[in-house]
């Protein structure tokens, strides 16, 4: 709450003026009743309290308080209320007003004969004239709240705030500026803006008022790039000036953010709105339904899960779904990939580091271990974490807090770890390339996702799926595979699993021209495979050619009543016998998939 005390000063000088104009002495007291200002024999008093500062001893200041009402008293010594006690003859007092509260009293006090009849005869215009330093007063305050309000709200920015004057001179700065340029603020004042960086884009919109977006600027010391920043310039205007319009453009405010900090969050806020659940899980098959549903009930525990399985099965689907179906689905989800960084990196990106750890520290970072706080961070390809990390992360592990490189503190964080690998760790255990302890507290929920090769029939539900998904990315209407491309898709093992297929599908649906995915625009390695030729009846391979040529025929002539009709004229059979064979060899059914 805002009281006179804040602005002591200013009270205390217009106390002074309010005597030297009038030549009757005066008193300035706040809501508590403690004398902020004072002249004559009030002056020596400053810092004391009137009525012993109790707010309900019934006396004459204690009411005025609370009734907000102006007073005149020509005779002190005759009212028990008033209690006069320095031979007071009389006085005249207007309330302070601020937001709707009395939040103090200015007081005219007569101790001589002539200063009691200045009050007695200009009664009326003394009124006027405290109205009107109370009014100023308080005015005062209001300013000094507004301009701490504002001070306040600009050092709470996350973006760095600088104000440059008409000939671009820094003029005041907020301590995220400071700390993002690296200097104090006492250093950045009075400096020319292009000491920091180029002042072009701030005249141009001191020149124009018109204002600057997202440009770029580089910080420069001594030619050495230091830091990269995202900058916004707005012109400061006088709405005042001379000719009544808001042309007048008195300097700049300019706020800036570190670049590559922008790119982070603008990263993690797309991170986290990459929403996954089990229903984007494609496949039907009992053995993948299984693994969905228990990957279901655990999510809701805080447990650690560790997901194993080849390349391309999907894992990092899994691990995205489970957290999206946690408690912890509105917090980050973070991922790592323990074989894609550097062995020398890979500790400060999980547990970040302190400024000065290491070269080039110049400023503490979070890891991702903090950055996953609240929520789940996934930690994929585990198998390759060297074993010197893998004891630090144990440590994580047990006792929920860290350490970042360099540094003392220690750091309590609140994190579900999600671990996978497409290695056997129990091998790696016995070989000591993996800490036992380790894979027993990863271990905690083990899930397997089983290769594609062990659910062969979501093959085809994971084409189709395929298929719809890159015709819609490459703007193609394609149909489906020709028969004998889809039985030789539907032979395959796929070692690559999931992520095999994609590419297989996205490759044919960028070389086909027809409505169906023939034979030789699959790939090479799919189609020079040496597969176990399957043993086939002598009925099963006339299906076959039947349906190639029936099939080839009405590709050319439509799928329509009348191009059924000319398929059935091309071939010399009866319509009947078309339908029949259609029926038969599931060439209509085929179409329709």
């Amino acid at each position: 709450m805002y009281t006179l005390s804040i602005i002591q000063t200013t009270v205390f000088q217009i106390a002074e003026a309010i005597t030297e104009a009038l030549e009757i002495e005066t008193e300035i007291i706040d809501d508590q009743m403690k004398i902020i200002g004072g002249t004559g024999r009030y002056k020596n008093k400053i810092g004391t309290y009137e009525e012993e500062g109790d707010l309900n001893s019934g006396y004459i200041y204690s009411r005025l308080l609370k009734t907000g009402e102006t007073y005149i008293n020509l005779s002190p010594a005759e009212d028990l209320e008033y209690h006069a006690q320095e031979g007071e003859l009389a006085e005249l007092c207007c309330p302070i007003k601020y937001e709707n509260r009395t939040i103090g009293l200015i007081g005219l006090v007569a101790f001589t004969e002539t200063q009691k009849e200045k009050i007695e005869n200009s009664q009326e215009h003394l009124f006027l004239f405290l109205n009107r330093m109370a009014f100023l007063i308080a005015s005062k305050l209001a300013e000094v709240k507004n301009s701490n309000e504002l001070k306040a709200t600009i050092e709470s920015i996350h973006d760095g705030i600088m104000t440059v004057n008409i000939d671009l001179k820094i003029v005041s700065c907020n301590y995220m500026a400071q700390q993002l340029l690296g200097k104090f603020k006492d250093e950045i004042l009075g400096l020319s803006l292009s000491s920091i960086w180029s002042a072009e884009e701030a005249r141009k919109v001191i020149e124009t008022g018109i204002p600057a977006k997202d440009k770029e600027e580089i910080y420069e010391d001594k030619g050495k790039v230091i830091r990269h920043f995202l900058c916004n310039i707005m012109p400061i205007v006088d709405i005042y000036n001379e000719t009544g319009k808001n042309d007048s453009v008195l300097g700049a405010v300019i706020s800036f953010q570190n670049i590559t900090e922008v790119r982070t969050r603008i990263y993690h806020m797309t991170g986290r709105n990459k929403m996954t659940c089990f229903e984007d899980i494609i496949g039907k098959s009992e053995a993948i339904e299984d693994v969905k549903k228990r990957s279901l009930q655990v999510s809701s525990s805080d447990s650690t899960v560790l997901i194993t399985g080849e390349s391309g099965t999907g894992k990092e689907l899994f691990a995205r779904s489970i957290h999206f179906a946690s408690p912890r689905k509105d917090n980050s989800f973070i991922t790592v990939n323990c074989g894609a960084i550097p062995e020398t990196l890979l500790e400060s990106e999980l547990f970040g580091y302190e400024k000065g750890a290491f070269t080039g520290a110049d400023k503490s970072k979070v890891g991702k271990f903090e950055l996953a706080d609240k929520g789940t961070i996934f930690l994929d390809e585990i198998g390759d974490m060297p074993i010197h990390l893998q004891v630090k992360l144990l440590h994580v592990i047990q006792n929920r807090q860290l350490e970042r490189v360099g540094g003392i503190r220690t750091i309590p964080i609140d994190v579900r770890i999600i671990a996978a690998t497409n290695k056997n760790l129990e091998e790696m255990i016995r070989s000591h390339e993996f800490r036992e302890d380790l894979f027993f507290r990863l271990n905690v929920i083990p899930i397997r996702i089983p290769p594609l090769r062990e659910r062969q029939e979501d093959v085809r539900v994971l084409l189709e799926y395929a298929l719809a998904k890159f015709n819609e990315k490459l703007n193609k209407k394609i149909d489906f595979f020709q028969r004998d491309a889809l039985d030789l898709l539907m032979e395959y093992s796929w070692p690559g699993n999931v992520r095999e297929l994609e590419n297989v599908v996205e490759y044919a649906v960028n070389m086909e021209e027809s409505h169906l995915i023939n034979l030789e625009n699959l790939p090479v390695r799919i189609r020079n495979k040496n597969w176990k030729i399957k043993k086939k009846s002598l009925k099963s391979l006339t299906d076959d050619y039947q349906r190639n040529i029936i099939d080839k025929t009405m590709q050319e002539t439509g799928y329509s009543v009348d191009g059924k009709r000319k398929t059935a004229d091309i071939l010399e059979i009866s319509e009947a016998t078309l339908y029949r064979k259609l029926k038969e060899l599931g060439i209509e059914k085929n179409r329709d998939t």
